[in-house]
């Protein structure tokens, strides 16, 4: 868990989580999901632990044809910890960009979430064999 909560993290917010979070984190799983997880959901949370370079590209790919995967009900709740601490706060606050930003970050964005989401349904199906 707490490797996994790392991965999250690191994936979420570009660091290493800070005190207390990885605590947090692995106790908000245990309430949220008492029951074990599939088969499918284990083999790919183990998979994005081993690869946690896959972790943005299997995300892509779970909100498009997996959104109750155990992988984003998992990311979500290490976002909600992450913003409630100050050193991640920041990261989940609206930051003011002008138009012109605006303009060229977004088509860099969508073509970037596009190339996640292929690569991650390329993935899948090797990252979900148990």
């Amino acid at each position: 868990m707490e490797e996994e909560a790392r991965v999250f993290a690191r994936y979420l917010v570009r660091t290493a989580p800070p005190a207390g979070a990885v605590e947090r984190y692995a106790d908000a799983v245990a309430r949220l999901f008492p029951e074990p997880d599939a088969a499918r959901d284990r083999a790919l949370l183990a998979f994005v632990r081993r690869h946690p370079w896959s972790v943005g590209c299997l995300d892509a790919a779970t909100a498009l044809v997996a959104r109750d995967s155990r992988l984003r009900q998992r990311l979500l709740v290490m976002a909600a910890v992450l913003e409630t601490t100050p050193e991640g706060a920041d990261e989940f606050l609206p930051r003011d960009a002008g138009r012109a930003a605006m303009a060229l970050l977004l088509p860099a964005i969508g073509l970037a979430a596009l190339g996640r989401a292929l690569i991650g349904l390329a993935l899948l199906p090797l990252a979900t064999r148990a």
